[in-house]
């Protein structure tokens, strides 16, 4: 049986990422426009919220832009991943 899920836009992962990163970091003021490093994220936190944009969207975020990046940038890249799978 083919999967007939629709893949969620960007603004869906995006809302989900300022979401679950406000809720693991317990930090409730997340905006698009902040870094995850700088909020107080690490590599282990980065797992969990791997974890749950795999369960949602079946990919993960990109380490490397989820660091260096906004949280924006972050969600741009895993939506442009997920549209493209």
């Amino acid at each position: 049986m083919p999967d007939a899920r629709i893949a969620p836009d960007a603004a869906t992962i995006q809302r989900r990422t300022l979401e679950w990163v406000a809720e693991i970091l317990e930090e409730p003021e997340v905006t698009e426009e902040d870094n995850f490093l700088d909020l107080g994220g690490h590599s282990m936190i980065a797992l969990v919220l791997g974890e749950r944009a795999k369960d949602a969207f079946g990919a993960d975020y990109d380490l490397k832009t989820l660091f260096e990046g906004t949280l924006a940038s972050a969600a741009a890249e895993l939506a442009s991943r997920v549209a493209g799978s």
